[in-house]
């Protein structure tokens, strides 16, 4: 219901069903309750048939049902995931020597492309669990690979200042050093969930 109001569809008739039949549910009249959600469902996907365009009796998709579907199902997060990626794997092969202070660029650009495999994820396993998506829903997923890329930037110099270190020879340090990089990009929710939480108790 959300994502259809978020889309412009008028959700009023279901929304009014919807508050009966949680107003039933606490009365423990589970019957009722019942009938109002299966109403509510009703109205819904009606309004949603309603914002369709009319085209000589044939019903067509209009912009705010395209809209609502992409929202329901987190295609707005894949395309916006699979473009993050695809932009991370190119830069990856075309600008993989290039340092900054003495830290290779692909240690930001590893994590990024974590970033965008753990928006990827989040999306997939939503559909799976519930059928729809109930976390990359709002706008705020657009910086996760952007903050990934401070991440992975610090992951590396963490890494290789020898604080965390693992008894690799040269070329398997660097391979480790890149999975680091990617883990730390597909951590970032969680990372920046510790950092909230640092940042409260200090």
């Amino acid at each position: 219901m959300q994502s259809a109001h978020r889309s412009s569809i008028d959700v009023k008739n279901s929304y009014d069903f919807y508050v009966l039949a949680f107003k039933e549910f606490t009365k423990e009249n589970f019957s009722d309750a019942f009938l109002y959600y299966d109403r509510a469902d009703y109205e819904l996907t009606s309004a949603v048939n309603e914002a369709k365009h009319n085209l000589r009796g044939l019903r067509i998709h209009s912009s705010r049902t395209i809209s609502f579907f992409f929202k329901l199902y987190g295609l707005y997060a894949v395309i916006y995931g699979v473009i993050a990626a695809s932009i991370f794997a190119t830069l990856i092969y075309r600008v993989s020597d290039v340092r900054l202070l003495d830290v290779p660029l692909w240690s930001s650009l590893f994590a990024g492309l974590g970033s965008s495999a753990q928006i990827l994820t989040g999306v997939v396993d939503d559909l799976r669990k519930q059928g729809i998506v109930t976390r990359y829903k709002r706008i705020w997923y657009t910086a996760l690979p952007f903050l990934s890329l401070i991440f992975g930037y610090m992951a590396y110099l963490l890494f290789s200042s020898g604080l965390v270190a693992f008894n690799l020879g040269s070329d398997e340090r660097i391979f480790s050093t890149m999975f680091v990089c990617f883990l730390t990009g597909f951590l970032t929710n969680w990372i920046i969930d510790q950092l909230s939480k640092l940042s409260k108790n200090m």
